[in-house]
């Protein structure tokens, strides 16, 4: 498909946060024209019609699909609703862009990959960070193998809660529903470290996790976890270990980092540091900062601009694959993120049972 012949684009669930974001970075592409939504809450839809003037709104996704004739549709239901949102989309040929984990389940994100593949659809789990220059500086640095081989992958991610980070009601309505949204703070959190740690590091053979609630938050019902610490144990031999977490005071003051036997990549929310053995260098984009005997250190801190992940870039990567037709891989595409869905569940089943728990090549 040609962009400038136009793309109409529907809008298939309205309660995650993220997907005003999303939508206003679809309605900003040229060619791009959003036409409907669908929404069981009224107040929603009619949030969704006055933002982006739409003519057309229906309560159920299968009423729009029947009704407009759209190339795409972003989908920002629960969890737990998007594998039927996907079958009935891709039946019917419809691209599908949609916001992150793929599932609920994994029964449920196996069913979203086989309906892409029977389909012949363009399919895009929108892991939002990947889009950001800081992350593809990070994944050069790795894929150029200055680190050498890395034996551990570290990461940190949470908010001091939903509500109290300012999620809607009706947003928080599902992610307080462990069968709604898959479980609690690593569903919601976890699963976007998990997804860079398996494109960058590939699959997960085994898992180890513990799970609590912490108990400053009286709203969350008992069984939903604020507080997840996951260990991994990747094909390739090297370790993970991942803290998720609905309860962190002020930011997190290192997001990720990767240790390898020739240097360490340090991620934190506005850089990356990077030290590796001379006479290696990273590139132009890395500012110096100071040697010591045989090691080089460097940074990288980019300009943060409005172009940067829901801003633009996602969206456009999701439209140029609709355009030509290749399949999304990596972070965003399906078969990461069936494997991420996998990685959670197995976490999950480790806190129950108390055991680690392998995953099936």
């Amino acid at each position: 498909m040609d962009q400038t012949t136009g793309i109409r684009v529907g809008l298939i669930g309205l309660s995650s946060d993220h997907v005003w974001e999303m939508g206003d970075g679809l309605a900003a592409q040229p060619g791009v024209t959003l036409v409907a939504a669908a929404d069981g809450d009224a107040g929603l839809v009619r949030r969704a019609a006055s933002r982006w003037g739409l003519a057309h709104t229906f309560t159920s996704a299968g009423q729009l699909l029947a009704a407009q004739a759209v190339e795409a549709v972003l989908v920002c239901c629960d969890n737990a609703g998007k594998a039927d949102i996907v079958e009935a989309a891709a039946s019917r040929g419809v691209h599908v862009y949609m916001d992150k984990p793929m599932a609920a389940s994994v029964p449920q994100a196996r069913r979203i990959r086989a309906a892409a593949e029977a389909g012949d659809i363009t399919l895009m789990v929108a892991y939002h960070h990947v889009f950001y220059p800081l992350y593809e500086a990070a994944s050069r640095v790795l894929s150029a193998g200055l680190l050498g081989p890395v034996y551990l992958a570290r990461g940190a991610i949470g908010h001091a809660g939903p509500r109290e980070f300012g999620c809607s009601e009706e947003f928080c309505a599902w992610l307080f529903d462990a069968d709604r949204n898959g479980g609690g703070c690593l569903a919601d959190e976890g699963c976007y470290l998990l997804a860079e740690f398996t494109e960058r590091l590939g699959r997960i053979a085994e898992v180890s996790a513990f799970t609590a609630q912490i108990g400053q938050h009286p709203y969350l019902p008992a069984g939903v976890e604020d507080n997840a610490v996951v260990i991994l144990r990747f094909a390739s031999g090297a370790l993970g270990l991942i803290d998720a977490k609905w309860g962190q005071i002020g930011p997190s003051p290192v997001l990720a980092s990767y240790h390898g036997v020739n240097g360490t990549l340090t991620i934190r929310a506005d850089r990356a540091e990077l030290a590796i053995q001379r006479p290696a260098e990273p590139g132009p984009q890395w500012q110096p900062v100071r040697v010591s005997g045989n090691v080089g250190s460097w940074e990288y801190a980019p300009a943060r601009t409005a172009d940067a992940g829901w801003g633009g870039r996602e969206q456009r990567d999701f439209l140029r694959h609709l355009n030509s037709g290749r399949r999304v891989e990596g972070a965003a595409g399906p078969a990461v993120a069936l494997h991420v869905q996998e990685v959670i569940d197995a976490a999950y089943t480790s806190a129950r049972t108390g055991r680690s728990v392998p995953i099936a090549p």
